[in-house]
């Protein structure tokens, strides 16, 4: 009688690994999306504008233009006190001890293969739209952007003649 004891504890091994690889692998990634929020403040605080721009998202470096540097040079950095996952993005859970330890999120993304903070996702995590129930819609025509008069005339030739 032949025992297969080597067989399964070769596919139990396999198994083991496996699992361990892809718990690393999340760990991993978790560590990378505090990892880039940690330098993304650290060049804030420095006001390294330059780095400040590669650890954010496109969309997110707009907010630059806005920030108070002198500001917030002054200031004690924020607390990582923990990054966890959700779908394809990050949280990273802060206390700033600048206003007694509130606490507070940011929002790290894959953007272009590189992990980067995204101001505007985490802007909208505490976004509040307030509407006055007097107010009205109005319509503010705006003028055409040359790429608007180029959509137009491709739209147009588009068209199959009538």
């Amino acid at each position: 009688m032949r025992t297969h004891l080597p067989r399964r504890a070769a596919a139990v091994a396999a198994t083991s690994l496996l699992w361990l690889a892809t718990a690393c692998a999340g760990d991993a990634a978790t560590e990378q999306a505090r990892s880039a929020f940690v330098a993304f403040e650290q060049a804030l605080r420095a006001g390294d504008e330059t780095t400040c721009r590669t650890l954010l998202t496109r969309d997110s470096a707009v907010a630059l233009d806005e920030i108070p540097w002198s500001a917030i040079a002054t200031k004690q950095p924020l607390a990582v006190v923990g990054v966890r996952q959700l779908a394809t993005e990050f949280r990273v859970d802060v206390r700033d001890p600048n206003l007694g330890d509130t606490p507070g999120q940011y929002v790290v993304v894959r953007e272009h293969g590189r992990f980067v903070v995204d101001l505007v996702a985490t802007a909208a995590l505490t976004a509040e739209i307030h509407e006055d129930p007097n107010s009205e819609d109005v319509f503010e025509p705006v003028p055409l952007t040359p790429a608007d008069h180029d959509r137009i005339r491709a739209r147009e030739l588009a068209m199959p003649p009538r």
